[in-house]
């Protein structure tokens, strides 16, 4: 325990970092939420430290404390393509078990916490310090709906079929399957839950690490009446969907697309055979405070991921009072069905893609024709602060009873 009674915890946090969205915010979020309950050391990648260095400066705030753990001699040399990545992560990860074992050597840690990049397929080195641990929120176990992988196109099936496989062969390995050992077993979603062995999935509590963004500020400005999609130009994100949905829709929709990647030069091609180019405004990546300023001025944000495991800008959109269009499967189901004003939330179900392009363009005429006149935050934070404080209370007991016992 610490001089003021609060437990240390050892908390792996390879993307974190204060002002940014996708994994590096969530896992701000939900590190920042760990530091009420106790204090907290967190390993972080070199890629995140300056950001975290400078908001230290800034902000007087105790239960924090940062460890730079450097990526692997070889990483700067390495494609950060998305499999090559994992090799990068991997890597990371032995050199900050390292760390860990020397740092609880020295001063022994009453409990650990695995945050980031962490799914039910990878290991932990937490499993190697004898302490009691929160695994998660882990994911890794969504798919794409069977009735939609026409969306994918070829390239992006034989990638979903790739990572099927992969995902299946690691997670019979020794190293992974020890991780389910923990103490507390946090999921990002019902179908990473639902993919762990029994036991395991008994005890399991779904939470999803995008109900911890922090939200800068959101200008208030009035809403307009175009539809916005921000995320990664992927095939698995879906943005086709919401195009086709445009069409659909009539000549009162329009939707403006912020994020860039390797499938825009298709999804303007997309457009332009479809006949919405003019209504499909491709912004490309954009500042923080602007993705903020086209929450406030939407008449709905569009998610139409097919595979996700969570969704931070899901969960900054109900933050923001935005209502909200979600492909309810993965994490992003997990996240729209808590929002605690449901009449701003259209949840649609997986079907084929006409049938779920059609439920798409209906939601998109709805809020468009209709401006939602409340405007306040509609993700429960609350609920999911009460869950992860339930969790530390949890590991932490059992921790100081360990220590007391040894």
């Amino acid at each position: 325990m610490s001089n003021e009674g609060r437990p240390r915890l050892l908390v792996f946090a390879y993307a974190c970092e204060p002002g940014r969205g996708s994994e590096p915010g969530a896992g701000w979020g939900f590190v920042r939420a760990l530091s009420e309950w106790a204090d907290c050391t967190v390993l972080v990648g070199p890629a995140h430290i300056q950001s975290i260095r400078k908001w230290q400066a800034e902000n007087d705030r105790g239960g924090l404390q940062f460890v730079e753990i450097a990526e692997p001699w070889w990483a700067p040399a390495t494609p950060r393509r998305r499999f090559t990545w994992f090799g990068v992560y991997l890597g990371w990860l032995k050199k900050a078990g390292r760390v860990a074992r020397r740092l609880h050597a020295a001063d022994p840690f009453d409990a650990g916490c695995h945050v980031t990049y962490s799914t039910y397929w990878l290991p932990t080195p937490l499993t190697d310090l004898g302490i009691p641990f929160i695994w998660g929120p882990v994911g890794g176990a969504v798919l794409t709906p069977v009735p939609l992988w026409s969306v994918l196109g070829l390239r992006g099936l034989a990638t979903e079929w790739f990572d099927l496989v992969a995902v299946r062969v690691l997670a019979t390995l020794p190293s992974a399957r020890r991780a389910a050992r923990a103490a507390v077993v946090l999921v990002q979603n019902e179908e990473t839950r639902d993919r762990l062995p029994e036991p395991v999935r008994a005890r399991a509590v779904v939470l999803n690490h995008a109900m911890f963004t922090e939200l800068p500020v959101v200008p208030r400005l009035p809403r307009g009446r175009s539809c916005l999609l921000v995320g990664a130009l992927e095939r698995r994100k879906g943005a086709a969907l919401a195009i086709r949905a445009v069409a659909a829709a009539g000549d009162e929709v329009s939707l403006h697309i912020v994020g860039d990647g390797p499938d825009r030069r298709r999804l303007n091609r997309l457009a332009k055979r479809l006949g919405v180019a003019g209504r499909v405004r491709f912004e490309g990546n954009l500042p923080r405070t602007d993705v903020m300023r086209h929450l406030a001025t939407s008449a709905a944000v569009v998610f139409t991921g097919l595979r996700e495991e969570g969704g931070l800008a899901l969960a900054e959109a109900m933050l923001a009072g935005t209502p909200v269009i979600v492909l309810a499967n993965g994490g992003a189901r997990t996240i729209a069905v808590s929002a605690t004003d449901p009449s701003r939330v259209a949840l649609i179900e997986p079907g084929d893609t006409e049938t779920t392009v059609a439920s798409v363009a209906s939601a998109m005429r709805r809020f468009t024709a209709r401006l939602s006149p409340n405007t306040g935050p509609m993700l429960d934070v609350a609920a999911a602060r009460e869950a992860l404080h339930q969790a530390v209370e949890r590991v932490t007991f059992r921790g100081s009873a360990n220590r007391l016992t040894a």
